[in-house]
């Protein structure tokens, strides 16, 4: 079942605001649309202009990879407790087609926060989210995304290790 944008919306547009910003979460597996819909309120944002809607910033989980895994404890520390002190947060984020850190983010605490990837709604960021979306869709349409995205040749490290990876983080 496909939630319309408008309903995305509606819910930042209701959700209590615990922090001078509004905090959202947008979790699912890969390939199932998370930057997608995360790109799409952003648009929603910028079009609505600064003088009526708040900025939006997208925070990819993506960035956090150490090269090994993701690295969420970082993201807690450099980004979710930096904004929920009211500062803003800095951190350098993995660039995955160089394989190293490359480039500095600057986040501030203000408008909506987009936290978004496939733990985005980890257990260790959930109480802190005013909004929390669940995002998926078909396995086969997921590995398809994710196949043209990376190419044919990254399709084994998809179906091998990544997916069931997934499974068994989402089932926990």
């Amino acid at each position: 079942m496909s939630t319309p944008l408008s309903d995305v919306l509606g819910l930042i547009e209701s959700a209590p605001r615990r922090h001078p910003f509004l905090l959202m979460g947008i979790g699912g597996h890969g390939g199932a649309g998370k930057s997608t819909l995360a790109r799409a309120v952003a648009r929603a944002g910028a079009e609505a202009g600064a003088e009526n809607g708040p900025v939006v910033q997208i925070v990819a989980t993506d960035s956090f990879w150490s090269g090994t895994q993701f690295d969420l404890s970082r993201l807690r520390h450099q980004v979710l407790d930096e904004l929920l002190a009211g500062v803003r947060a800095s951190y350098e984020q993995w660039d995955w087609s160089a394989a190293q850190m490359a480039g500095t983010r600057i986040i501030e605490p203000t408008g909506v926060v987009i936290v978004e990837g496939v733990c985005a709604l980890h257990q260790m960021f959930r109480d802190d989210l005013d909004v929390r979306i669940w995002v998926d869709a078909p396995y086969d349409d997921r590995l398809a995304r994710a196949v043209a995205r990376d190419g044919e040749d990254r399709r084994s490290t998809w179906t091998d290790i990544w997916m069931p990876s997934e499974d068994s983080y989402v089932a926990r």
